[in-house]
């Protein structure tokens, strides 16, 4: 199935409707009356997880391109409406202008991805975002540092020219050294500083992601994940460090948003890929039953978990990574009790024809 951005919508059909998608949640029926901006939504659904779109008329597209108006509009009215929800309900929210062609494509995609949807929608529950930002007063930074004798003291090329300058000026190609040294402290000072406070979120985080930088007075531009339920405790780390920096640094954060930056920017793997690929995390043979899956699991945890390794980063990355795919295997395994009604006890089968059997069948059991 093929997803279209508003980007790329010069290739459309010549159909008269699409649906926009605006996000994925698990299928509680929502009440789209008591959104503020949007009352038109409907849900396209897949056994427990379903799609939240809104049919458009493919005329629009061409006049979002042309009107930027109209789509900051869309944009906005888009945003809200993932806030509405998120409000009251675990989403996935999907990038702004994920248009796809017929009802029976989303079906498709919901059924191909319905372990990676499931495993991200576990992954975000009671989750949210929020995104910090911290610039500085470059130029006041330049100028305490220029007159702290301390710091410049550790620099003994600075006090030696001012000593041997005393009684005359100081030349260009001294100013250009003396300049490329005040920079490169403010670069140090300006990573301590990311760092100390890059740690302290940490503590009430349970992820970060980076955005993009486009204003040089920007010197973090960073999102968290956080629990709803901590969003009282990220707030008084925010004003410590408000408290602790100095005037020329300033914060600036916004939330509680839409996980937007931890969900899947693209299913790239469909069901058996990503399977097979937590399968083979796990060293699992092909077969294998519910005791072994976590047997396995428990001994490469203890393994690769992080305190107990001294390349703490690599075994860190690592672990993340046995805890997402025992995730997502139980899940899997779940959803083949269902199917087939199976037990526990049983072997599970990860064999590619197995894994895309499981789906089929669910599809045709849904579509009954």
């Amino acid at each position: 199935m093929a997803i279209e951005t508003i980007e790329r919508t010069l290739n459309m059909p010549n159909q008269s409707t699409a649906y926009l998608i605006y996000c994925i949640i698990e299928n509680k029926r929502v009440d789209y009356n008591n959104l503020p901006l949007i009352n038109d939504l409907d849900e396209i659904t897949y056994r427990d997880i379903a799609a939240v779109v809104k049919q458009i008329d493919t005329k629009s597209i061409d006049e979002l391109r042309l009107n930027n108006d109209l789509l900051r509009n869309w944009l906005a009215s888009y945003q809200q409406a993932n806030i509405d929800m998120f409000n009251n309900h675990t989403i996935l929210p999907l990038r702004f202008g994920t248009i796809v062609d017929q009802k029976e494509d989303i079906e498709d995609f919901l059924a191909s991805n319905y372990i990676h949807i499931k495993w991200a929608l576990d992954r975000l529950k009671e989750k949210a975002e929020i995104t910090v930002q911290l610039s500085w007063d470059l130029n006041s930074v330049l100028q305490e540092i220029s007159q702290d004798k301390q710091c410049l003291n550790k620099h003994q090329f600075v006090t030696d020219q001012r000593q041997d300058n005393a009684s005359q000026s100081i030349n260009l190609a001294d100013k250009v050294e003396i300049g490329k040294l005040l920079f490169a402290i403010a670069n140090a000072k300006k990573k301590e500083i990311l760092e100390s406070v890059h740690q302290k979120l940490l503590i009430v985080s349970l992820d970060f992601s980076d955005g993009r930088v486009i204003d040089e007075q920007i010197i973090m531009n960073r999102s968290y994940l956080i629990e709803k339920s901590s969003e009282g405790l990220f707030d008084e780390s925010m004003a410590e460090l408000a408290k602790e920096n100095k005037f020329y640094f300033s914060f600036k954060y916004i939330g509680p948003l839409p996980p937007y930056s931890f969900a899947p920017v693209e299913f790239k793997q469909g069901n058996f890929e990503l399977i097979d690929n937590a399968r083979k995390t796990l060293l699992l043979p092909e077969q294998a039953n519910y005791k072994e899956i976590k047997t396995s699991y428990r001994s490469l945890s203890m393994k690769y978990h992080p305190d107990k390794n001294s390349v703490a980063q690599q075994s860190s990355e690592h672990f993340r990574e046995i805890n997402n795919a025992y995730k997502i295997l139980d899940t899997y395994c779940h959803n083949y009790d269902e199917v087939l009604a199976s037990g526990k006890n049983s072997k599970y089968s990860f064999t590619q024809n197995d894994v895309e059997g499981i789906f089929i069948a669910n599809r045709r059991r849904v579509n009954v």
